[in-house]
């Protein structure tokens, strides 16, 4: 996968600073998919081409970058993706598909890269027929870039973020990618990609609200505080939550403070009363019911399996 000016990506985390300043990332974790991220600044207009010399492939492209528009080229033809939007296309050996970047914009996207002869036989004729279906140019169900799907946007977002270089972390990515496939299918089979309702820059700004919760839970968050800091009406808060995460906002906020809980219990001394005031709660028995409850086990129970596994370990 090289441009005409022969841009490496290696395997893991790299740079070409000539084409590209900022962080590239190649991971492959099956003989099937592979996975790539772009996150940096255009040097200068250029072309990026990617070749099929293995046989036919399906690529999957996710622009996760609120301010720039994709440019991606099949057979001479070029198809905008917009914001936090993905597209699904076929591409054989013959096709000629490239992307293009723009001359200090700023880019942030993934790709992930299907061996479409390494998948099981009925995977092959689910993509056959779909290609026969609903292709136009190879673009599977073209219309549905018009709106972007916060459900993918998130999901893609996590691929990106995970560390990789571990084994275990791997199985996690992978599934990752899998999920991103499924749910781009359940889109073509249903007709419909749950087309949000929301502009571009007001997800850049749930984006950036959901990492700061998963940051610090324990802070004490209102709806109004967190309405007047997003410029979103409180329908659109918690609609664009509920599509984003598949909860409402005090969900949310809950389940990241039971996961710093979580965190806690296996990274430190602490007990659990101190626990519970380190997330941002003051009631032991509520925190307790609500741990169990996402957990099916007490957050005592849970340190003290924790201690007896590591004192096994010695």
């Amino acid at each position: 996968m090289n441009d005409a000016h022969s841009f490496e990506i290696r395997e893991g985390c790299t740079k070409n600073d000539r084409h590209f300043k900022g962080a590239i990332q190649r991971n492959s974790f099956t003989e099937a998919i592979e996975f790539y991220s772009f996150d940096g600044i255009a040097q200068f207009d250029f072309s990026f081409h990617l070749i099929s010399e293995t046989g036919p492939l399906i690529y999957m492209f996710f622009n996760l970058a609120h301010q720039s528009t994709l440019v991606l080229n099949c057979n001479y033809k070029n198809l905008a993706i917009p914001a936090f939007a993905s597209v699904m296309m076929l591409n054989s050996t013959s096709d000629i598909l490239s992307l293009h970047f723009e001359s200090q914009s700023r880019y942030d996207f993934l790709i992930v890269k299907i061996q479409q002869d390494q998948l099981n036989v009925e995977q092959q004729a689910l993509f056959r027929m779909l290609k026969a279906k609903n292709s136009i140019n190879n673009i599977l169900n073209p219309a549905m870039l018009l709106m972007p799907n916060l459900e993918i946007c998130e999901i893609a977002r996590k691929l990106k973020s995970i560390d990789k270089a571990t084994c275990n972390h791997k199985f996690i990515a992978q599934g990752y990618c899998n999920i991103l496939i499924g749910l781009k299918l359940n889109g073509l089979f249903k007709g419909s990609n749950k087309m949000t309702f929301l502009q571009p820059f007001e997800i850049q700004q749930l984006k950036v609200l959901s990492d700061e919760i998963i940051e610090n839970p324990q802070h004490e968050y209102s709806i109004k505080e967190l309405c007047k800091r997003t410029g979103l009406s409180v329908s659109k808060l918690q609609l664009g939550f509920k599509e984003m995460h598949h909860c409402t906002v005090a969900i949310f906020i809950r389940n990241q403070r039971l996961e710093k809980a979580l965190d806690l219990l296996k990274n430190t001394n602490m007990n659990v009363s101190e626990i519970v005031y380190s997330i941002g709660l003051t009631n032991k028995s509520y925190f307790c019911r609500i741990f169990k409850k996402r957990f099916k086990c007490t957050p005592k129970l849970h340190q003290q399996k924790l201690k007896e596994t590591l004192l096994l370990d010695v």
